[in-house]
């Protein structure tokens, strides 16, 4: 869900962060309609399969602590395992992260399986019945950004509660769900309580040329592009194919039921060999707010906010229309026309234009940086960072009390080259 600053926003936008967009009023219940648990029911059997878990406050305020205390009961789950030696109890962690300063509140320092027992073996259970291997995100978003901080090579990938639990404390993305999630909204009030959730779904590894995002506007889709901002040359051949497949998509399953007539959808579109066009069932992976706080990747928002949408319907549904009641009878729908045109990026399909990054386009070369690489420090690194020396040591120490035995030998490759990478 949060907004990322890229290299293709700079050159798709040119001022656009300093220029007022002038988006209509977000409601708080536009934002939490966009929360996993809020739609997910509805479009089941067009997700992933999905397991939501309830996050009681103990959870919610050990997310937003400072420190990481990790699960102290995982020896048990994985005996072949070493890094739950007696360094990695809660105990010494919570030794390093201790303060001579007096007028400190005191932190719990119980491990997570101690201060909220029935969460932690919820979520353990979950994972067993998820195949073993998950990837976690909360209401809008995952912690993408943290991924270089997981002991599984580089990836989502959690296999204990405590994966969970480190990727979620050294993610921005979720410390934006629990403290921000709200900041673009007018002083409505929201009809329904904002309730963190944690949400399981099984692991697998994704073609990533082939994840899209999709941006309605007046329950008209305008605009498809890549998530991935590599250039794919087979991607051209196939925008046909996807245009179709999205655009039947979003008209029979979402256009109508959705209760907000602008938002942003992203849906992953597999491969098929075995149909006539080579792609598979479209699967909704998450529906995003029409915010700032939604990265519109290809497109900027100054052009989206401005393109007039033929015959636009207006408003929200009720409950129950979302629920399904409410047709396409029910409403006033725009003229559309399947006319094939060249514009910027992408390829025009009447009001519908999809992006991709084009071989030419200098933003396919101009990834330098890592994505997400301005995330990528935890607020422990960074307050290491600013107590000097000292901090940076002790963190570090802590660090490797945490990932001993998980990292596939990185203290041996770092000590035998002299050094620690970062």
């Amino acid at each position: 869900m949060p907004h990322l600053s890229t290299t293709v926003d700079a050159a798709n936008t040119g001022t656009e962060d300093a220029e007022q967009l002038n988006f209509p009023p977000i409601s708080k219940d536009h934002i939490l309609n966009c929360s996993y648990d809020s739609w997910f029911l509805g479009y089941k059997s067009s997700c992933l399969r999905s397991r939501i878990i309830s996050l009681p406050p103990a959870v919610v305020s050990y997310l937003q602590e400072d420190g990481i205390i990790l699960a102290d009961d995982e020896a048990e789950q994985h005996p072949e395992e070493e890094w739950h030696s007696e360094g990695a109890k809660g105990s010494r962690v919570e030794e390093v992260y201790s303060s001579d300063e007096e007028d400190e509140p005191e932190i719990d320092s119980r491990p997570p399986n101690e201060r909220f027992p029935e969460t932690h073996r919820l979520i353990k259970e979950t994972i067993a019945e998820l195949g073993g291997a998950v990837v976690p995100k909360l209401n809008w978003s995952s912690p993408k950004d943290a991924k270089w901080v997981n002991p599984h090579q580089n990836t989502l990938r959690c296999t204990t509660p405590s994966d969970i639990y480190l990727l979620l404390k050294s993610s921005s993305f979720v410390s934006h769900d629990l403290n921000h999630a709200f900041d673009h909204c007018d002083d409505t009030p929201a009809k329904q309580p904002f309730a963190p959730v944690l949400v399981l779904r099984p692991f697998f590894n994704p073609h990533n040329a082939l994840e899209f995002r999709c941006f309605v506007k007046h329950r008209a889709l305008i605009g498809i592009t890549q998530r991935d901002l590599n250039h794919y040359d087979f991607l051209a051949d196939l925008r046909p194919n996807l245009t179709r497949k999205i655009k039947h998509f979003f008209e029979s399953v979402l256009r109508f039921t959705f209760p907000d007539s602008c938002f942003v959808f992203d849906v992953y579109v597999p491969e098929n060999d075995d149909a006539e066009d080579g792609l598979g069932k479209v699967r909704l992976i998450d529906i995003n707010p029409w915010s700032p706080s939604t990265d519109s990747l290809l497109f900027s928002w100054k052009e989206l906010l401005d393109l007039e949408v033929k015959k636009p319907i207006y408003g929200s549904l009720s409950q129950d229309e979302a629920s399904g009641s409410a047709s396409e009878e029910d409403f006033t729908t725009s003229d559309e026309t399947d006319e094939d045109g060249a514009a910027g990026q992408g390829q025009s399909f009447g009001q519908l234009e999809f992006r991709l990054i084009e071989k030419d386009d200098p933003a396919a070369y101009n990834f330098s940086a890592p994505q997400y690489s301005a995330h990528k420090l935890p607020k422990e690194v960074v307050d290491a960072s600013a107590a000097g020396g000292s901090g940076l040591r002790d963190f570090l120490a802590q660090w490797r009390v945490l990932t001993e035995g998980k990292g596939d030998g990185m203290w041996e490759h770092a000590e035998a080259s002299g050094g620690t990478s970062t």
